[in-house]
């Protein structure tokens, strides 16, 4: 059976759209899915934080009411009492996080027995007399107590943290799953539906070809008829005698002229010219250029009526049997319209030429700006690193001194206070290290005291920690300094090329080569990763101008500023950026030196 073009449309069309409705009604239900088992599983992670909550309270309750037995101090018997409190919230919220889970709940309800008792035995210990009148077997029993109690308790614990991780591994399992089952759908449903649309563009390019071939060839017919009917009246086909005198007159001369037959023959044909051509004697002039045989001519003519047309006309010589001039054909055509649209289009070319003159002054325009927002960002940058590494990094020095002057003051170096003040000042090491380590990124003052060949290794090593890719740098030994702008300028460029390896190209090496001549220095950074397409790179266009994100536009602005470019070379085996600085000489120490306030190291 032989289907028409608007039912395998309609058909196809059909299927389509049946195809993306089905595949985002699926695709709602499993993100719904994906949904509910991401909350199982943070549900599973609160009820682990909290049960390690719970053995350290605990752990500090007992602790705090054994010193108070001693020391009698209300500093722990307030450390008691609030470990005490917080035990019963821990409780509580046990028991709402396990409430979906029969075994659990009854883990957690066994959980209160040996609480009880073990904060009934603290609370004996702790409400012995401190005049020493309480017997040591008296302190011994509690304690005893309190560690049956406790040992209890931890098994519980125990059981209800190995519960726990069994059901996180199943609910990130199940989640996994949910995720895989999604992406799989959306790539199988997104597939189908491109593939039903093109199947009807198809249809529709192939009707829409056969619609043109049979328009086409009706255009064409319809166009030979028309000339074959009206062709003669476009026209005005004249014979002249050989003075030019007017013999023969057709019905295409009287449309385009206005004169009736009985009022031009016998006429001279210089009557159809404006004064100014009969003066100047453009007619002879016209006809002796015809006599040679041909002639052609477009100018203004003048109608019956005393109206102007510009017209096309073509002179030919009619000789007789011998090669005698016995007189002249004249065709002449109005294209006074061409002729208007001609001037026309001169006129849009001229506006478009000066419209594109100032798109190009728009887009340099555009460029200065953008260079000197690169610029601005720079020296953003450099103060909020200063700012950073001088302010907050000072003041997280003197408090890293003052913890440490705290720690190393005689005391127990077990106890809680001093356990705790080393791990204070060993978190607040790793924020001094990050504050260094987020001030230097923003803007590295290894750069400017050292250079360039100096500041990439550090750089390199800081990048493979924070993302596990390994690097290697090549650079020849004897390497000098560069302009201050040449090498902030390159150094921006390594940063936002091993960014996009990390982020994009998925490679677990990248390769850095630095290399200067006599005529440009080059930079490459090279990976072994997924590569960019062939389509991608050709979208970008000339300058990266439409490239997706701001990455290669601010590469390239940033080189183009010093006359260099950009080249990126982009397979399945990795990608190669090359960026290129004709000349980059190399300067004196003192543009390179700081200035503005020696580093403080933290």
């Amino acid at each position: 059976m032989q289907w028409s073009f608007d039912k395998k449309f309609t058909v196809v069309l059909t299927l389509a759209l049946a195809t993306v409705i089905l595949l985002g009604f699926i695709q709602y239900l499993s993100v719904r899915r994906f949904a509910a088992d991401s909350k199982w599983v943070s549900q599973t992670h609160d009820v682990l934080r909290e049960l390690v909550s719970l053995r350290n309270r605990l752990n500090r309750a007992d602790a705090s009411a054994q010193r108070y037995a001693i020391t009698r101090d209300p500093v722990d018997l307030a450390t008691y009492q609030r470990a005490r409190s917080l035990i019963q919230d821990s409780l509580q919220k046990l028991a709402t996080l396990t409430s979906d889970n029969t075994s659990q709940q009854q883990r957690v309800l066994n959980l209160q027995a040996p609480t009880r008792r073990s904060m009934d035995a603290l609370q004996q210990e702790v409400g012995l007399p401190g005049d020493g009148t309480s017997g040591a077997a008296q302190l011994q029993t509690l304690e005893n107590s309190v560690r049956d109690a406790n040992t209890a308790t931890r098994a519980i614990i125990t059981q209800l943290e190995t519960e726990e991780l069994e059901l996180l591994e199943k609910r990130n399992a199940d989640t996994e799953h949910s995720n895989r089952f999604l992406n799989l759908l959306l790539i199988g449903g997104t597939l189908t539906a491109f593939l039903l649309l093109g199947t009807a563009g198809q249809i529709i390019r192939v009707n829409m070809q056969r619609r043109m071939k049979l328009e086409e060839a009706s255009r064409q017919g319809e166009e030979r008829f028309r000339l074959m009917v009206e062709g003669v009246q476009d026209y005005a086909i004249i014979m002249l005698d050989r003075l030019g005198h007017i013999e023969s007159w057709n019905t295409g001369a009287q449309r385009i002229k206005g004169y009736e037959a009985s009022e031009i023959l016998g006429k001279h044909f210089s009557c159809f010219y404006t004064g100014e051509d009969v003066s100047s004697g453009k007619p002879q002039q016209f006809l002796d250029a015809a006599t040679l045989g041909h002639a052609e001519q477009e100018g203004w003519r003048v109608r019956a009526d005393g109206s102007r047309f510009f017209a096309s006309v073509v002179i030919t010589a009619r000789l007789d049997s011998s090669g005698n001039l016995v007189g002249f054909s004249k065709v002449t055509r109005d294209i006074t319209e061409r002729m208007k649209a001609q001037q026309a289009l001169r006129q849009e070319i001229a506006e478009k030429t000066e419209m594109q003159q100032k798109v190009v002054e728009s887009e340099e325009s555009l460029r200065r700006l953008s260079v000197t927002l690169l610029r601005t960002q720079d020296e953003e940058r450099q103060r909020i690193g200063r700012e950073v590494h001088d302010s907050l990094g000072q003041y997280l020095a003197v408090l890293k001194m003052k913890l440490d002057g705290l720690a190393a003051s005689p005391a127990d170096a077990y106890s809680d206070g001093a356990i705790e003040l080393k791990q204070c000042s060993d978190l607040l090491t790793q924020c001094i290290t990050e504050v260094r380590t987020i001030s230097y990124l923003l803007y590295p003052p290894l750069l400017e005291e050292m250079g360039l060949k100096s500041a990439v290794p550090w750089y390199l090593d800081g990048f493979s920690q924070r993302s596990g890719i390994t690097t290697t740098f090549d650079v020849p030994t004897q390497f000098d300094r560069l302009e201050r702008d040449v090498e902030l300028t390159l150094f921006r460029i390594l940063q936002e090329a091993l960014t996009n390896v990390h982020r994009h190209s998925g490679s677990p090496t990248a390769a850095v080569r630095l290399v200067r001549t006599s005529s440009e220095i080059v930079l490459e950074v090279i990976d072994h990763g997924t590569g960019i397409s062939a389509e991608v790179l050709e979208q970008s266009g000339p300058g990266w101008v439409r490239s997706l994100g701001v990455g290669l536009r601010g590469m390239n602005e940033r080189l183009r500023q010093l006359g260099g470019n950009l080249d990126i070379e982009s397979s399945e085996q990795g990608t190669t950026v090359r960026a290129t600085i004709p000349g980059a000489p190399g300067m004196s120490g003192s543009k390179h030196k700081g200035g503005e306030g020696a580093e403080l190291r933290f």
